[in-house]
């Protein structure tokens, strides 16, 4: 009887410590599932990791993007690179779908893979009119470093694209758009990373895809666009110079407002610009109030508020501090005049992130992050829009 007793305690026990174990791995960033109440106690409402260092032959996972839509699988790309952290080298795009919100992932799946050479800044689109779903990467030669690129010393990066009709479980074969989408001078190109947008009706619609290139060793940004619905694609006018890593946001007058990682040594503060005849042509935008430029990209997103489709606030993440520490959400309520509200969304090492809301009306992030190195995974992060105006920005 008191053998038994002892067993059933014993078990008890071990299954509270189990608990307890893995609750505490997600406050150091193991990156483990946390559901329930966790929003209203002042943490996100999961975590899972869709990549990790080492997995699938890759040694590790950078440069994420995500895409989601109502009853359709939740998408999470990345750069796989096989050998080396540095961008050069065998790096292919690759995929993880989700089809319950992120609770899970599929096996991962090769979109792009050019061999020995570099595939990379993948840049997802839907065209709502036919679901198409379209994916802009680049490609570079696997020997050649960005510096030897940018300066000439090595043959230039191409952009490409690919397309899914059925959710990302195949994919057309890639498309060669620098006849078109790129200039004889340009050097180092990059499409996103991130999101792009759908403007416009089934009659008139544009898909655009923020990007950025350099000419003569300048960074600057600029937008893939078409008309046709992906059958061609040409360049907008230049955005801005001295930036690059570039996401694009409708605000409520229709206008497009570009939000560019500024380059060091040339600013402070992100470059923010706005077009208003749908990405051909930009300025710089004047009603923004600024946001600190950490010398890492970030990520920009305007969602409406939960019980309403006429109130959005926008959402900025990236790391806090210029050592890629800290990657935070700030909340704009005011269509980026300030920015009061933030929470902290991984307190350790992280860089890059990517975000959408899902359908659920949650907000989710793709975070570059770890204990000692923020490239150790690329986690998946959910939380409601609410949770982000608990806490005052510092």
């Amino acid at each position: 009887m008191k053998m038994s007793y002892i067993i059933r305690l014993y078990k008890t026990v071990s299954i509270l410590s189990a608990k307890i174990i893995m609750i505490m791995g997600l406050f150091v960033g193991w990156g483990l599932v946390f559901e329930g109440n966790a929003c209203a106690q002042g943490q996100p409402l999961l975590y899972t990791v869709p990549f990790k260092a080492g997995d699938s032959g890759y040694l590790i996972f950078r440069i994420p993007a995500i895409w989601a839509a109502p009853n359709k699988p939740l998408m999470a790309f990345a750069e796989g690179r096989v050998s080396k952290r540095k961008a050069m080298g065998n790096i292919d795009i690759v995929l993880r779908r989700s089809l319950d919100l992120g609770q899970t992932w599929e096996p991962l799946q090769v979109v792009a893979d050019f061999g020995d050479d570099f595939c990379g800044n993948p840049c997802v689109v839907q065209d709502p009119t036919n679901s198409r779903l379209w994916l802009s990467f680049t490609r570079s030669p696997g020997a050649a470093t960005e510096e030897q690129i940018v300066e000439r010393k090595n043959d230039p990066t191409t952009v490409w694209i690919t397309y899914s009709d059925d959710d990302g479980s195949t994919w057309s074969k890639p498309l060669d758009l620098s006849s078109t989408c790129r200039k004889s001078s340009w050097g180092w190109y990059g499409t996103g990373p991130g999101l792009g947008l759908f403007v416009g009706t089934a009659q008139k619609g544009r898909l655009i895809i923020p990007a950025y290139h350099t000419d003569g060793g300048v960074y600057r940004t600029h937008c893939l666009l078409s008309d046709d619905h992906g059958a061609t694609w040409r360049l907008s006018d230049i955005a801005a110079e001295n930036t690059s890593e570039p996401q694009v946001v409708v605000m409520p007058d229709q206008s497009l407002v570009m939000n560019a990682r500024t380059i060091a040594g040339k600013g402070e503060q992100r470059t923010l610009v706005v077009s208003r005849d749908r990405g051909q042509t930009w300025k710089p935008v004047k009603d923004f109030n600024l946001l600190l430029d950490n010398h890492c990209q970030g990520c920009m997103y305007r969602s409406y508020r939960s019980g309403t489709m006429d109130e959005y606030d926008l959402i900025f993440t990236q790391p806090a501090s210029r050592n890629r520490v800290g990657v935070t959400a700030w909340l704009s309520a005011d269509e980026g005049k300030t920015w009061p509200f933030a929470q902290t969304l991984w307190r350790g090492p992280s860089a890059y992130t990517a975000m959408i809301r899902t359908h659920d009306g949650q907000i989710c992030n793709l975070i570059e992050c770890g204990k000692k190195d923020p490239y150790e995974q690329i986690a998946f992060v959910k939380y409601s829009q609410e949770w982000l105006r608990i806490r005052k920005a510092p």
